[in-house]
């Protein structure tokens, strides 16, 4: 940095990141005057061709990136229509390069930039997207898309450099992160932390809830609810406070393998979850790893105090807790252990602290736990309505007016209902209908006044 800065102090420094495993993009950013990335989804692409859970991870990424300075970032790269390293190369399909540029400003991007402008006649990325195609002219549908982004872009004046007011927090540490990944132990075919952290970021994104990805040590105040998937990897410091935001009124959530061990990777002593176990109120005995044809169930307590019920298909980890305190909310289906708690709820000063001993598969479920923790604890969604499933709505704000950018991902048409809080579109300046009706890959860019 300093070699770089005696050039020009005045100029402020970036560097575009892309999550480079040896690398905590959290401590580099501190060194930082502005957070920038490469984001390349890879629309159409995955097996599964599901867009709704690769728009969740990429705006998980987008979120990230603004949370490292709470404060807009720059999306440095993206390609205006295919990549070349993909083992196929489809192309966007209409409308979805429009709402994956905007789905970056919707996160806190104040940006949107590509690789490359024009296409190099040799070399390994000459086949990448690029603005300008080999043919050298603009009568193209991507030279085309892009400038439709340019038009919109020049016309969001007014969002530039605002904030997104997120009352909810994810735990995301990179130490924790190669821990997990380095533990031998419990199912070495694959632990998947970046997956379970998906799997609870997609169920506030499915309801449009703004979030905000921290790490441990940070100032968790700010927050109403943090949460904390697979946190293995915790110190007594981190713990301790985690432990003081939960007594001071604030909402914690932790799943299955938390509070493994230290921060010199050492196990904790006097049982799991080590530093956690008095915020939860539980002591985790044993845990399972479960091979891919194994499956369980959490299933919810009658009357529990969530409100939730339903028979939920579990698999992969399961753990073996007994409670301290705690309150059983669900059980376990099956297996020598059936009955036993796997989802519990702790009181704790002027707070409380849940814990989920088991990955559960079914987005439904974290859906329906998010939106009940969330109304207990008093966070606001983006939309009241309730929006459809691969479908979001994203916050940005000045303090006296509200952005908010409504995204279909879901791979069809949708409708969705807005709260009568008073829309004005951002493109066309005209007043919002009751009704947004989204074309697939659609979205809409409206305005309101702040609360």
């Amino acid at each position: 940095m300093s070699a770089v800065r005696g050039y020009n102090p005045e100029l402020p420094i970036t560097t575009n990141m892309h999550m480079i495993d040896g690398i905590d993009y959290r401590e580099m950013a501190k060194i930082l005057d502005v957070v920038s990335w490469d984001a390349y989804p890879d629309w159409g692409y995955t097996e599964d061709n599901d867009d709704a859970r690769l728009a969740a991870w990429t705006a998980m990424h987008h979120d990230m990136f603004r949370t490292f300075k709470h404060k807009p970032f720059l999306l440095m790269e993206s390609t205006p229509s295919l990549t070349n390293w993909q083992s196929v190369s489809k192309l966007k399909r209409p409308g979805m390069h429009k709402l994956s540029s905007l789905q970056a400003v919707a996160h806190g991007s104040d940006s949107v930039q590509y690789f490359q402008w024009r296409k190099s006649r040799g070399s390994s990325e000459k086949f990448h997207g690029a603005v300008l195609d080999h043919s050298g002219h603009g009568e193209t549908r991507v030279f085309k898309d892009v400038a439709e982004v340019g038009q919109i872009l020049a016309g969001l004046t007014d969002v530039v450099g605002t904030s997104t007011p997120a009352q909810t927090a994810i735990l995301y540490d990179w130490d924790n992160r190669w821990a997990i990944k380095d533990a031998q132990g419990i199912r070495n075919s694959g632990l998947k932390f970046e997956e379970t952290v998906l799997q609870h970021y997609r169920a506030l994104w499915e309801q449009g809830i703004p979030v905000d990805i921290v790490g441990s040590g940070d100032d968790l105040s700010r927050y109403k609810l943090v949460i904390a998937p697979m946190l293995y990897l915790i110190s007594e410091e981190n713990g301790k406070n985690i432990e003081q935001y939960v007594e001071q009124g604030g909402t914690f959530l932790a799943t299955y393998w938390s509070g493994v061990v230290g921060e010199t990777d050492l196990c904790h002593l006097g049982g799991f979850p080590g530093p956690l176990r008095k915020t939860l109120g539980i002591w985790a005995e044993e845990t399972e790893g479960l091979h891919s044809r194994d499956l369980n169930g959490l299933v919810m307590e009658n009357g529990n105090a969530l409100g939730l019920s339903g028979d939920y298909d579990a698999h992969e980890i399961a753990e073996l807790i007994h409670l301290e305190g705690a309150e059983a909310l669900g059980h376990y289906r099956s297996d020598f252990y059936a009955g036993r708690p796997a989802l519990t709820v702790n009181k704790l000063g002027a707070g409380e602290a849940y814990h989920l001993a088991t990955r559960v598969k079914d987005l439904a479920f974290y859906v329906e736990l998010y939106a009940a923790i969330t109304a207990k604890a008093g966070i606001a969604r983006t939309l009241e309505s309730e929006l459809p499933v691969g479908v979001t709505a994203q916050l940005r704000t000045d303090g006296e007016n509200e952005f908010v950018f409504v995204q279909n991902f879901s791979g069809e048409a949708q409708t969705v209902k807005l709260d009568g809080r008073g829309y004005t579109n951002l493109e066309t300046g005209a007043a919002a209908p009751a009704e947004l009706e989204l074309p697939m890959n659609g979205l809409a860019m409206l305005k309101r006044q702040a609360k």
